[in-house]
């Protein structure tokens, strides 16, 4: 954790989940594009949806498909956040 009046470098936790719940996939990734990949192979998304999701950092998904909802890429630079524990 940092300390006080200290931000860390600029990181993206990959999640997924239902809408009005807790996420119930999160990574933490250093790169965007990292997280860009690592929800594409985890929902199978394909070229199409895999630039969707490029491009906008959220993507709807359907639950029957793809077991989720939605999935994200949220940029964190937060001093309380801690890479490594989605």
């Amino acid at each position: 954790m940092a300390k006080a009046g200290q931000t860390q470098a600029l990181h993206y936790h990959a999640i997924a989940g239902m809408h009005g719940c807790m996420p119930n996939y999160g990574a933490h990734h250093t790169a965007y594009n990292d997280a860009v990949e690592d929800l594409a192979y985890v929902h199978e998304l394909g070229r199409l949806r895999t630039r969707a999701l490029r491009e906008d950092g959220y993507l709807e998904l359907n639950l029957h498909k793809d077991g989720n909802e939605y999935c994200e890429i949220v940029e964190c630079q937060g001093p309380d956040c801690e890479p490594g524990v989605s």
